[in-house]
């Protein structure tokens, strides 16, 4: 420790340091010091020395040198400026979700909480509060075929403390597989244009936080733990975080990859990882993985098209785009293994599904990463899919 010579009195200010959520290095030049005043025409100098870091707190040993008549010293203010923090908790450890798009080539923006909701066009509904899933938010306030998604939330628990995503809920009108309405499929609902069946994914594990409730200690502190479940008042299907997982490979069955989505994982029903490739046992939730092994993306599977888009409709019509109801853009994919947009795509080897309602297939996708980060490693047999093994489904066909 260095010892200093002063000619009249060393002056100890301990103070408080906060942080603040720029992270930035601090500039000693703004701290000042206030209320000091003299008698005479002697001459002060005000010199910084030391600073201790304690944590949060911080000590600074200011020297007063004087010369000349006595000086009168009152208690010295210090403005306070924020301590900073290597690296902020949000940036090691985010809240989740705290990306999120739909739909394959558009990856329009979907809000990761109410604030954002409110700012794309979402409204609270007065649906009560479904305690596996949060409270209720519509797209433009309305539910129907054309609006055919619910977001839920947490409370909302201040004006600065949004409520969070906590969970995504699809309705499918028209044809579904009866066989899982009660493990996957919601029972019968009516909206003004007709009936449906959903399905929901739940973000946050309501065994642990009560959804519904403002005051629950768990909302107030976010969700940072990665979490997804498939049906959660059903079958109640966790999905892994990590394609390592012995939960995933035990399971479920690993397909192909796709640039801009993933590895793509799929279950049977009754055969799991086995898959029977039938319409009516295929689990109406898909998941994805990237390069890295890590969880990024789902989508919600239909056995029949589901989007309203006419034969006549292209990418580049906005009229269409708009009238496109959540699901993928285009027809859906073919279940004959044949032209560019077909169901097996999703796998490779042998595979050829039957069973669904019109000979097509819709997609919704979410992705929970960046698309554009979602690469597949190794050498493509085509410009889209890549399967390791070299063995993909149009192999097979005669």
């Amino acid at each position: 420790m260095k010892t200093f010579f002063i000619t009249t009195l060393v002056l100890w200010t301990d103070f408080s340091m906060s942080s603040p959520v720029d992270n930035q290095e601090e500039n000693l030049n703004d701290f000042t010091i206030e209320g000091f005043t003299s008698r005479g025409t002697s001459e002060l100098k005000q010199r910084q020395l030391k600073t201790k870091d304690k944590g949060s707190k911080k000590e600074y040993k200011t020297v007063k040198e004087t010369k000349g008549s006595k000086k009168e010293y009152k208690t010295v203010k210090v403005k306070k400026t924020e301590s900073k923090k290597s690296k902020s908790e949000d940036s090691v450890n985010p809240l989740w979700p705290d990306y999120l798009v739909s739909q394959v080539g558009l990856h329009s923006k979907r809000p990761t909480n109410t604030t954002e909701a409110g700012e794309l066009n979402w409204v609270k509904s007065d649906e009560l509060c479904i305690p596996s899933l949060g409270e209720a938010w519509l797209y433009n306030g309305h539910r129907g075929s054309n609006s055919s998604v619910t977001l839920y939330f947490t409370p909302e628990i201040s004006d600065d403390v949004p409520g969070t995503l906590s969970g995504i809920e699809v309705d499918y009108y028209g044809y579904i597989e009866k066989n899982l309405i009660g493990s996957y499929f919601s029972e019968e609902r009516t909206s003004k244009d007709g009936t449906y069946h959903s399905v929901a994914v739940a973000l946050r594990n309501s065994a642990t936080e009560d959804l519904c409730s403002a005051s629950s200690k768990a909302i107030k502190t976010y969700a940072r733990e990665k979490y997804i479940a498939i049906s959660p008042d059903m079958a109640n299907e966790q999905i892994p975080m990590e394609e390592s997982s012995l939960s995933l490979t035990n399971n479920w069955h690993k397909g192909s990859c796709i640039h801009g989505m993933g590895y793509h994982w799929l279950q049977d029903v009754n055969g799991g990882k086995n898959l029977t490739y039938k319409a009516e046992n295929t689990v109406p939730v898909v998941i994805m993985y990237d390069s890295n092994g890590s969880f990024s993306a789902i989508f919600f599977l239909a056995t029949e098209k589901k989007q309203n888009w006419p034969d006549t409709c292209t990418l580049t019509s906005q009229t269409c785009i708009e009238n496109l109801n959540f699901w993928d853009p285009a027809g859906g994919l073919l279940e004959a293994n044949e032209g560019r947009l077909y169901m097996c795509a999703n796998l490779c080897g042998k595979c050829q599904f039957t069973g669904s309602g019109d000979g097509v297939y819709s997609t919704m996708h979410w992705f929970f990463t960046d698309p554009a980060t979602l690469e597949c490693v190794g050498k493509d047999k085509d410009s889209q899919i890549y399967c390791p093994s070299g063995s993909y489904p149009k192999d097979f066909v005669d």
